[in-house]
């Protein structure tokens, strides 16, 4: 059994790094990679196999970065403005609040949890203090929470879920 534990282990390794060196060498960019790369499908349902502490993404990212470095391709990226500004410039062309708002509870609906957070973001870049952002954040958040069993990601949806909670507090008080 030990040894099934550490082949089964040292295979799921392997596969990681062959997959992200052969996406690599094709170009293609990190954030499409980490939705690529999988384990074999041998080794999908092995329950020493579960993503309990970390994730294969993150494994992704890791190797990545020793091979690769930081620059993925994109020349927007090389010497990339801070969010803020980018989310500024992109709220501006959208010019509305509701309309995010309302794009990303149909993005919810649609159970694109991940998506949704990330467009809702736009909108907390740009107005950090806006609170009906902040409780759908919590909603979004709550939901990737319930279904992520890694303690890594499990974690910092918490946390971002505790810190929104403790701003919509302080608001309330004032």
């Amino acid at each position: 059994e030990v040894n099934e534990v550490l082949d089964d282990t040292i295979e799921a390794i392997y596969s990681i790094h062959d997959q992200v060196v052969n996406l690599l060498n094709k170009k293609i960019p990190i954030n499409e990679m980490i939705h690529q790369v999988v384990l074999p499908e041998h080794l999908k349902n092995k329950s020493h196999l579960q993503f309990l502490y970390s994730r294969p993404e993150f494994a992704v990212y890791n190797i990545y970065r020793w091979y690769h470095g930081y620059f993925d391709f994109n020349p927007a990226h090389l010497l990339p403005r801070p969010d803020y500004e980018i989310n500024d410039e992109i709220f501006s062309l959208i010019g509305n609040k509701e309309k995010i708002l309302v794009r990303t509870k149909q993005l919810m609906s649609e159970d694109k949890h991940q998506l949704a957070l990330q467009v809702l973001d736009v909108l907390l870049q740009y107005d950090k203090e806006n609170i009906e952002s902040r409780e759908l954040r919590i909603q979004i958040l709550k939901k990737l929470q319930r279904e992520d069993y890694c303690l890594m990601s499990r974690n910092t949806w918490t946390y971002f879920i505790n810190q929104d909670k403790k701003f919509l507090s302080k608001k309330e008080e004032s």
